[in-house]
């Protein structure tokens, strides 16, 4: 890119304000959008009644217009606007035509399946973590932070039909792998290398926050993992769809399992604790998640990605 190109787009700092003023905007307006949508089909009375409730007490269907439009707007409107905004070419800018090796598509399918082991591993160390005693009001907000988004997800996650599950599947699976792609690989992790001059450094801090965003801080470290591998396909692989493909079988293969458990007559509850682990399947699992990371990197075209500057 030369000069006179540079030239055209703001400084990284000045970049994430504008990206997040505009992936907020969007967001408000997008959940506006959502109460509309909810009150003309249902009705708009209860609705203050339903926020004030916070999840536990909301109607099913309030909660996923609410989720849709909130994850249309500030993750996917927001990070597109924001790159017009910033007088990039949205193809380009996001890599949705790069040319793909085929095998990296492969790759990426067994990268999901072969690291799950030691992601549930990790997720487990994680719910045991315990502060020092002089963090203990610090712990306790986190815990009800994660005990919020616990009965939030126990309440989403009932599936009585196919058509529960096909809800599901794009309001969990679909629609967040998109735009939480675009927001944090596609326009973050581009941000922060350009700022850090580091592309691995800008991977780690995408991450980082990808992970904090969610306010589950007893799932930090599994997602923030997540967030590191999808960082790397999006690095080596050049093209966003990589890491949209890793993150929809993530979050789909999840949704599919609670399905077909309730289906087999187990609750929620049972599901979410339903964790066994033996030291040899995770131990494969690390060794098989670097082997495929390594060939990943291996037929991947990173000599030749352009900058990002």
């Amino acid at each position: 890119m030369n000069d006179k190109e540079k030239s055209t787009h703001f400084h990284p700092i000045i970049q994430l304000v504008i990206l997040i003023v505009i992936a907020a905007l969007c967001g408000f307006v997008a959940v506006l959008a959502g109460f509309a949508i909810y009150g003309a089909i249902y009705s708009f009375a209860p609705m203050l009644e339903m926020i004030k409730l916070r999840g536990e007490g909301m109607d099913i269907r309030f909660l996923r217009i609410l989720q849709i439009s909130s994850t249309i707007g500030l993750f996917i409107m927001g990070p597109l606007v924001y790159a017009k905004i910033d007088n990039y070419k949205v193809g380009e800018y996001f890599r949705f035509k790069t040319k793909i090796n085929p095998l990296l598509i492969l790759l990426t399918i067994l990268l999901v399946f072969f690291s799950l082991p030691l992601l549930d591993y990790i997720a487990n160390l994680n719910q045991k973590m315990a502060l020092p005693h002089f963090l203990q009001n610090v712990e306790t907000w986190m815990k009800a932070k994660e005990l919020e988004a616990t009965q939030l997800i126990e309440k989403i996650l009932v599936m009585k039909s196919y058509q529960d599950l096909a809800i599901n599947l794009l309001m969990i699976a679909i629609l967040p792998a998109i735009g939480e792609e675009l927001m944090f690989r596609g326009t973050l992790q581009h941000i922060f290398t350009t700022l850090f001059k580091n592309a691995h450094v800008a991977i780690w801090i995408t991450a980082i926050l990808f992970s904090a965003i969610h306010l589950q801080f007893f799932g930090f470290f599994p997602r923030m993992f997540l967030g590191v591998l999808f960082g790397y396909m999006f690095f080596w692989g050049k093209n966003i769809w990589l890491p949209i493909l890793a993150h929809f079988l993530v979050n789909g293969i999840q949704v599919i399992m609670a399905f077909k458990m309730q289906q087999e007559g187990k609750t929620i509850p049972d599901i979410m604790n339903n964790a066994s682990f033996q030291w040899f399947t995770c131990l494969l699992s690390l060794v098989l998640t670097i082997v495929l990371l390594w060939l990943y990197h291996k037929k991947s075209t990173i000599n030749n990605l352009p900058s990002y500057e």
